[in-house]
């Protein structure tokens, strides 16, 4: 599996987090086979035939529009809709692109990448595969509201890159951006095993060579400051005073005060912490990777646990623990969950990208009595769902 310093090559992880992470444009060359064991022509084959993919999950397009599914989508009427290889054909042989969104989903490799760049850069990710075989473009020139990381696997492509008209625009933005009308601040051919980096914002449009062209496009969601305000309101909800009605029919003393109390609770919550709390949350909950593991998984989850047993968590990435008076607490599977502060270095150790021994996580207690203690914990955790076990030695 490529680590993500391969797949940034020949720039270092310190120059792309210091000059081009939600910054700048970058192009990252590399050896025509880099990204070749990715995904292939026959993968793509495969799931095509194997799994039943309707839009917008699976679509095509082409000169900015989309293609009507009716084209290469059996109708309704005629039983449970299928993709039609004859309809698909005819519009990809008429210059359409195809678009696979969420492609992880359907392939091991391209899962365990989403980890390892989720790993490297602490936002969520998830990938979408373009295929094109003519000239006609897929989008017109455009931007995306998510940063992305484009991976050239077969075949070629030419870019267009544009600067933003508008920094950081949002999916739902009060103003859109103009488009741009200077000239593109990079413009050349993506070959075999390049790849390039596009912060939120960039406008580009990208043009098959009439050759068959297979690339992957990353996106990447990292907390922006709307995020963290949205957290503290949330947080705020707890507070009697904040779900209050407003004195909309008092006068402007009686708004004034309760204005006041509101930025003070506000200030409590953005206190000095409140960005390494919410980051941390964040971390803990960017997207997990489902592990199913039958047909053992229905004996091993309820075994005893001991040393030699396999834990990883189910669906957080890490466990968001926070100081809750002496111990510490977390949310997970809709409730809230307190353990003791001796527990802590073993608890944090878990995560959903990689199952630890116990042992492992026993060996970071200082005492016999925490190390047992882990024990019972995780077997609680294991009967909520919080933990999956996924062997036991």
């Amino acid at each position: 599996m490529l680590e993500f310093d391969q797949i940034i090559a020949p720039l270092n992880r310190d120059k792309f987090l210091r000059d081009h992470w939600g910054k700048s444009f970058a192009r990252m060359q590399g050896q025509a086979d880099r990204f070749a064991g990715l995904f292939s022509w026959d993968e793509l084959n495969t799931v095509l035939e194997t799994h039943r993919l309707m839009p917008p999950r699976f679509k095509l397009f082409k000169d900015g529009q989309a293609t009507d599914p009716m084209r290469y989508i059996t109708p309704p009427h005629m039983g449970t809709p299928r993709l039609d290889s004859g309809g698909l054909a005819v519009c990809l042989a008429e210059g359409a692109s195809l678009i696979l969104n969420d492609v992880q989903e359907v392939s091991p490799r391209l899962r365990e990448l989403m980890q390892v760049v989720q790993a490297a850069l602490k936002t969520d990710t998830y990938a979408n595969l373009y295929a094109a075989w003519h000239s006609q473009k897929a989008f017109d020139l455009h931007w995306d509201p998510q940063d992305s990381i484009i991976l050239q696997i077969s075949g070629k492509k030419r870019w267009k890159v544009y600067k933003p008209t508008r920094l950081y625009p949002l999916e739902d933005d009060l103003e859109k951006p103009v488009q741009p009308t200077g000239d593109p601040v990079w413009e050349g051919v993506m070959k075999e095993g390049d790849a390039i980096y596009i912060p939120r914002g960039w406008w580009h449009v990208v043009h098959p060579l009439n050759e068959p062209s297979l690339h992957l496009t990353v996106s990447l969601t990292p907390p922006k400051g709307i995020d963290l305000l949205g957290w503290a309101v949330s947080k705020l909800r707890s507070e009697a005073q904040v779900r209050a009605d407003l004195p909309a029919l008092q006068g402007e003393a009686a708004q004034a005060a309760q204005m006041k109390m509101l930025r003070g609770l506000l200030d409590e919550v953005l206190n000095d912490r409140a960005m390494t709390d919410f980051l941390g949350q964040w971390d803990a909950n960017i997207g997990h990777t489902p592990h199913i593991r039958l047909p053992g998984s229905p004996y091993e989850q309820f075994s005893d646990i001991s040393d030699g047993s396999l834990v990883r968590l189910a669906t957080l990435n890490r466990l968001p623990l926070t100081p809750f008076g002496e111990s510490f607490e977390f949310k997970a599977v809709n409730k809230f969950w307190t353990v003791p502060r001796t527990l802590i270095p073993a608890l944090s150790q878990l995560h959903n990208a990689r199952a630890v021994r116990v042992a492992e996580l026993s060996a970071t207690l200082e005492s016999d009595s925490a190390r047992a203690d882990l024990k019972k914990s995780l077997a609680v955790l294991a009967r909520s769902g919080v933990v999956l076990v996924e062997n036991v030695a």
